[in-house]
């Protein structure tokens, strides 16, 4: 799953000590000590009490100019991590109330929307799939039918890669695969391989793990704050199966694209054969033994989860009121009532490897639909439509697409991906309502977009991590990495604008009745 060093997900402290900025990034949160920066904070709140001195707009309400004021607050602190950004998302219990833009009740409320909880089961999945290494078996076995050609290992690591990046954190993913490919890298060097190979492997793991996660509805952050953000102001669901109508070809056109670049374009790599590659891949499987019970157990769980979700709308004239979240809790607790199989008993998964699951993610959820509902519920969405509106309208929309997609890319190269999205997405969503278009048209390419940090080593903790292997400075990284960045706005510029209309019944110039009628 594609995020932050602020949501890395339970195995981003395994990640190793640098000496450049994205070792201390990542060095404060394994030492879970985090520097106060008194500018940052300061600058906020300077943003946040101009604000609040101002009279409203002519046309917007006391209150909603008032969310105006703790949006400048959060966003700040969001774009500069004065806090951690998980603390940010709680600002609105706080001020919301205080300032008479809502009650806690309803500040709080999207703490617990259908959204975090369909994360959180999707996390106890990934954890007991970490616990027992089957997605180690699993990346493996892939890499074991790529072959020893360079071109089709750099493959085969980026569809095992991607592959769990699906239902991984991206930062977990990366540091599972990290250690296989750092193997293969000094064994091409061993056996005289293109010397630009080890360079190429290591972008492709951590792009692939970035890209996985734009597949399914919980493979990374961005994701689930588009889709509990359209439930929760204007009543829209989009389901588990509907995502993948979306996120899978997208996907798939962006590994086949930056596969060729880092093994054709960027990077020409040797089509010769590496000697070794297939018996260490085998040597390292065999490590693993036989298929354990718990492992066979974990992966029948995740079989009938994907399942579910796959196939929802067909089972719910059967069983109404099912849900991805019910569906996704229903596998949680089978996780915990499923006995592992092991010598020492026990389930498949217990409380104190639950308690790794990243709060911090769930929270930043929360903050994030807190945020939209009352900027719903005050009208300061319509406000920021018809403001926005007059400005974008002579543009064509695919070019107001392209436009919100390239600036995506850009904040997500230096911001939180996760922040960048729950500060921007409710934003786009309303602005496509401002210019007479279905907020899908917007919303989706934005969400897209947070995902897909190819360029520097402090925009994801994968690039973080494969940075950390030494074979390529940050100007190598970004000199590559600009290419997958416009292979990236061009592919989502004009899939997610092509699969909308056919997909999603999105008419272009026209606002559906669900994105006027409000929340339900």
């Amino acid at each position: 799953m594609s995020d932050d060093a602020a949501a890395a997900g339970p195995r981003a402290a395994s990640l190793p000590n640098r000496t450049d900025a994205a070792s201390a990034a990542s060095q404060r949160a394994d030492d879970g000590i985090f520097p106060i920066k008194p500018v940052p904070i300061a600058v906020g709140l300077a943003i946040f009490l101009g604000l609040l001195a101002l009279p409203a707009p002519e046309g917007l309400s006391p209150e909603g100019w008032r969310v105006v004021a703790v949006v400048g607050l959060m966003f700040a602190w969001w774009i500069t991590e004065a806090i951690p950004l998980p603390v940010t998302a709680l600002l609105p219990v706080a001020l919301f109330p205080t300032f008479g833009i809502n009650t806690v009740r309803e500040a709080a409320a999207p703490f617990a929307d259908p959204v975090i909880f369909l994360f959180m089961g999707g996390f106890l999945l990934a954890l007991a799939m970490e616990r027992w290494n089957l997605h180690r078996r699993v990346a493996l076995n892939i890499l074991r039918r790529t072959g020893s050609r360079q071109h089709n290992i750099i493959g085969g690591f980026m569809l095992a890669t991607a592959l769990c990046g699906m239902w991984v954190s991206n930062a977990a993913t990366a540091v599972m695969i990290f250690p296989v490919a750092m193997s293969v890298a000094k064994l091409i060097e061993e056996r005289g391989g293109s010397s630009q190979f080890p360079m190429a492997l290591m972008l492709a793991v951590a792009y692939a793990a970035s890209i996985g996660g734009v597949t399914t509805l919980i493979g990374t952050p961005p994701n689930a704050i588009l889709a509990g953000t359209l439930n929760r102001a204007y009543g829209y669901d989009i389901g588990f199966a509907q995502w993948m109508i979306m996120g899978v070809p997208i996907a798939a056109v962006m590994l086949t694209g930056t596969w060729l670049i880092l093994t054709r374009l960027a990077i020409r790599l040797d089509r010769g054969e590496i000697e070794g590659a297939d018996a260490l891949f085998r040597t390292q499987l065999d490590e693993l033994g036989g298929w354990t019970r718990a492992e066979i157990r974990v992966a029948a769980i995740f079989a009938l989860t994907a399942a579910a979700w796959a196939l929802r709308t067909t089972i719910t004239p059967y069983v109404p009121g099912l849900s991805d979240a019910s569906i996704s809790i229903f596998a949680a607790l089978a996780l915990f009532l499923t006995p592992s199989g092991g010598p020492n008993g026990g389930a498949l998964i217990d409380w104190d490897t639950a308690k790794r699951l990243p709060w911090n993610i769930l929270l930043l959820f929360g903050g994030g639909l807190s945020l939209a509902g009352a900027m719903a519920s005050t009208g300061l969405d319509a406000w920021i439509g018809d403001q926005i509106g007059g400005y974008a309208s002579g543009l064509p929309t695919i070019g107001i697409v392209l436009l919100i997609t390239l600036v995506v890319l850009v904040m997500t190269e230096f911001t939180s991906n996760t922040a960048t999205a729950a500060a921007f997405v409710p934003l786009f969503a309303v602005l496509a309502i401002g210019i007479g278009e279905n907020p899908l048209l917007l919303a989706f390419p934005a969400t897209l977009a947070a995902s897909m940090t190819f360029m520097l080593p402090v925009a994801t903790p994968p690039n973080a991590l494969v940075f950390s292997s030494g074979y390529f400075t940050i100007g190598q990284m970004a000199a590559k990495g600009i290419w997958v960045n416009v292979l990236a706005l061009v592919v989502i510029t004009f899939m997610s604008y092509w699969l909308l209309i056919t997909f999603f019944g999105v008419v272009v110039g026209e606002v559906p009745d669900w994105a006027t009628g409000g929340a339900t």
